[in-house]
C-alpha cells in the first residue's frame, strides 16, 4: 500500500487487533500509553510521532516505522510498518526479534525457546486477523513480488544461472525474494528457519550463495554461520547475511556481506551480482 494511502484508521485497527491478542486483559505500562497516543492521533504525522523511524540505505533510505507494543510475556515485540523489496509500497507486520543472544548452554535457554515458540505463534495470529481485516500484510508482499516476477520473467533467457538459497523466516518475504530473483534466471532454493538450512547444506550441489536471515526460529544466522564456517565442505560458500538487528562485528566478518532490512530489491540484486562475482573471479 502506498503510504499516501495508509490512514490513521488503518492504524488504529491494526494496533487494536495486535492489543487484543497479545494482551488478555488489555496492554499494560508502556504499552498502555503507546495505544493511548495512537487512539488520540488524529493524522498519519501525527501518529509518525508515535512511532520509531529508522531509514536504511543511503540517501532518504528505506522506512521502517516500529511500536514496541510487547504482550503479557515479552516487552520487545513490535508493530512494524515497513517499506519493504518494492519501493514506495508499505506492509503491516509483527516482529518478535530483539538483540539478545542466549547461548545454550545458558540455564534459562529452555525458557527462552519456549518464549520464542510463543511469540512466533503469536504473530502468526497477529498477522492473520491483519489479513482478514484487509490490511497491507506481507501475504500482500509475496502477490505483488510475484505479480512483477510474472512481467519481469522474459527479461531472463539462457542457461540456468547461478543457485541461489534465500533463507527467511517469514514465508512470505522469503518467496516474494525468490520470485524476484527466479525472474533474473537464477536457479532458487528457500528454507524457512536455521535448522532446514543446515539440512540443505549437507546435500549437493551446494548453492553458489546463501542469503541468511539473522534472527530466526530453531538456530538463528549467527549459529548456521559458525556452522557452515567449520566446516571445510562449506567454508567458502558466500553468505549475505540479511538483518534489521544490532548485530556484532564478530558476527559481521563471519559474514561475505550485509543486508540491513528493509532494503529494496534493486540492492539485494546489486549485492548477489557483487558477491557471485567476487566469488568466481
Amino acid at each position: 500500500m502506498k503510504l499516501s494511502d495508509l490512514t490513521p484508521a488503518h492504524v488504529k485497527q491494526a494496533t487494536s487487533i495486535f492489543v487484543e491478542h497479545a494482551w488478555s486483559g488489555g496492554a499494560t505500562g508502556r504499552a498502555a500509553e503507546l495505544v493511548a497516543a495512537v487512539d488520540d492521533a488524529g493524522t498519519m504525522e501525527e501518529l509518525a510521532e508515535v512511532f520509531e523511524l529508522v531509514r536504511t540505505g543511503e540517501g532518504e533510505g528505506r522506512r521502517r516505522f516500529s511500536l514496541r507494543l510487547g504482550n503479557e510475556r515479552y516487552p520487545w515485540m513490535k508493530l512494524v510498518i515497513q517499506e519493504f523489496l518494492v519501493s514506495g509500497e508499505f506492509f503491516i507486520s509483527a516482529d518478535t526479534h530483539d538483540d539478545i543472544r542466549i547461548d545454550p548452554s545458558m540455564p534459562d535457554y529452555a525458557a527462552w525457546s519456549d518464549l520464542r515458540v510463543h511469540n512466533r505463534e503469536l504473530k502468526e495470529v497477529v498477522e492473520a486477523h491483519w489479513e482478514r481485516a484487509g490490511l497491507p500484510t506481507h501475504s500482500d508482499l509475496r502477490a505483488l513480488c510475484e505479480g512483477m516476477a510474472r512481467l519481469e520473467s522474459g527479461e531472463a533467457k539462457g542457461a540456468a544461472g547461478p543457485r541461489l538459497l534465500i533463507v527467511d523466516d517469514d514465508e512470505d518475504v522469503c518467496c516474494g525474494e525468490a520470485a524476484f530473483l527466479r525472474a533474473r534466471g537464477y536457479t532458487v532454493e528457500t528454507a524457512f528457519d536455521g535448522k532446514e538450512t543446515l539440512e540443505r547444506m549437507e546435500r549437493d550441489p551446494l548453492p553458489d550463495l546463501v542469503v541468511l536471515d539473522f534472527a530466526m526460529p530453531e538456530f538463528d544466522g549467527e549459529e548456521v554461520m559458525r556452522r557452515l564456517r567449520a566446516d571445510p565442505r562449506t567454508a567458502g560458500v558466500p553468505l549475505l547475511l540479511a538483518t534489521a538487528s544490532e548485530i556484532e562485528l564478530p558476527t559481521i566478518q563471519r559474514a561475505s556481506g550485509l543486508l540491513r532490512k528493509p532494503y529494496p530489491r534493486e540492492v539485494l540484486f546489486e549485492m548477489i551480482e557483487r558477491l557471485l562475482g567476487e566469488a568466481s573471479g
